[in-house]
């Protein structure tokens, strides 16, 4: 995105400080960034090279997990929680060629995401998918919007998808008991797919991006690996469990070095 069209920022858009959505726009390639998106981003990328690379295998992730869960789990109903910007390869665009007949609700706090969602469903007539703005720190309030409760039916199985969210929720704000209210609150046979960075990969090179968020005023919280499998709560782990999320059923070879990536990914069903 240029600058003349930072200068004409949809209303409502706050382009004073960096939001996760856009910068992890801007590694992936996209245009609905801004100035201080790109800004903190290349400072990410100086403290870890490879960070552009990372956000492409969460979005890898995404599409392994969303094509498992429509597939072999036959699911047919996905809420994702901290979507960011409609691009190639999310939810939407996995489910509406794997499954064509799903019902997806997108989630996200930046209004930048309901803006180019307004686009997209404009010129679309299917009604799959729809998005609201909401945040994973209130999950009574998600679980109970109406845009939710008309478009996904909670007595069947859902897909909830979790992928490089709860990275940005601080501890204060009791994420492992937010997610809870939100798994509590699906039937048996739905799945939850979760990833999340961890300085268990690299110490420092965490330990840089946390300091360089704090910065740029953003909540950024890597957390350790039984840290992370909190989140499943008594959810059963799919093969092959939580790991590295390159290892997470990889469609191709075996990645030569599955932890280039400083995620844990994974995916959990909720027994009857």
């Amino acid at each position: 995105m240029t600058n003349n069209q930072d200068e004409a920022a949809p209303a409502g858009i706050d382009t004073s400080l960096p939001h996760s959505a856009r910068i992890y726009d801007y590694w992936l390639g996209g245009s609905s960034n801004f100035a201080v998106d790109r800004s903190l981003g290349q400072t990410f990328e100086e403290a870890i090279p490879s960070i552009r690379t990372m956000a492409r295998e969460n979005r890898r992730f995404l599409g392994r997990a969303v094509r498992y869960m429509a597939g072999e789990a036959g699911l047919r109903q996905f809420l994702d929680v901290g979507t960011g910007v409609p691009a190639d390869g999310d939810t939407p665009s996995v489910t509406g060629i794997v499954a064509p007949d799903s019902r997806v609700v997108c989630v996200d706090n930046d209004p930048i995401v309901q803006a180019h969602a307004r686009t997209l469903t404009a010129n679309s007539s299917d009604g799959r998918t729809v998005y609201l703005q909401g945040d994973l720190r209130e999950p009574e309030r998600l679980l109970e919007d109406p845009v939710l409760t008309r478009h996904l039916d909670l007595d069947q199985p859902v897909g909830l998808l979790l992928v490089a969210v709860l990275m940005l929720v601080g501890d204060e704000h009791e994420p492992v008991d937010n997610v809870r209210t939100l798994l509590d609150a699906l039937p048996p046979g739905s799945h939850v797919a979760v990833t999340h960075p961890s300085q268990d990969f690299d110490e420092q090179a965490m330990a840089e991006i946390v300091a360089t968020a704090g910065r740029g005023r953003m909540t950024l919280v890597p957390r350790r690996r039984d840290e992370v499998k909190a989140f499943f709560g008594d959810w059963e782990l799919v093969r092959p469990g939580l790991v590295p999320v390159m290892g997470w059923r990889p469609e191709e070879a075996a990645p030569q070095d599955p932890n280039a990536a400083y995620y844990w990914g994974g995916v959990a069903r909720k027994p009857a």
